[in-house]
């Protein structure tokens, strides 16, 4: 699999030349859905959930007065998503985005979520007992990228470790997100 993005990868850089080789994959149909591409070449859509926002302190702060004052979170529910991948599989998507002209590091956001009790959580500010504020705190998955189509990147993960995880399109300011998890 991990061939194949790489050809497929090449295939977008350079053009016309490796285009015959590589199979043809529909972009996504609306902005900020995500087409995630599998080892046997085809495409699934991810399923996108409603991300509840949550303010809360932490336990340090509540019971000694040392700790995170606020903290600002996104929670899903349910401990997995519907799409899973394995970890040996080389992962890569399609998203569409409004406009494929700017660096997709800017619009599209892949994060880890942290699973606890029967929730995927996501915390992305805090701030600590003396003003200390941190903000943009999320555990961000690095990945390469190219332009797809007229408004689409093709991105590929890179490094993925097991766990749960979720796309974000910012140009939206809306809280959905599109979930997938890896496995073993």
């Amino acid at each position: 699999m991990k061939k194949y993005l790489i050809l497929l990868f090449a295939a977008c850089c350079s053009g016309a030349a490796l285009y015959a080789q590589v199979p043809e994959f529909p972009e996504p149909e609306f902005i900020g859905q995500c087409l995630a591409i599998r080892t046997d070449n085809s495409t699934e859509q991810l399923v996108q959930e409603s991300l509840a926002p949550r303010h809360r302190a932490s336990t340090g702060q509540k019971l000694f007065g040392i700790g995170k004052d606020h903290i600002d979170e996104m929670t899903l529910k349910g401990p997995r998503a519907y799409a899973r991948f394995k970890k040996s599989d080389g992962i890569a998507f399609i998203v569409r985005v409004p406009d494929n002209g700017p660096d997709p590091m800017s619009s599209i956001t892949v994060f880890r979520f942290k699973v606890k009790k029967k929730m995927r959580i996501a915390e992305y500010a805090s701030v600590g007992t003396f003003g200390d504020r941190q903000s943009n705190t999320l555990e961000r998955q690095p990945f390469t990228s190219r332009r797809f189509g007229s408004s689409s990147y093709l991105i590929i993960l890179k490094d993925v470790q097991e766990g749960e995880y979720g796309i974000t399109v910012d140009a939206l300011g809306s809280l959905t997100v599109s979930t997938f998890g890896v496995d073993k």
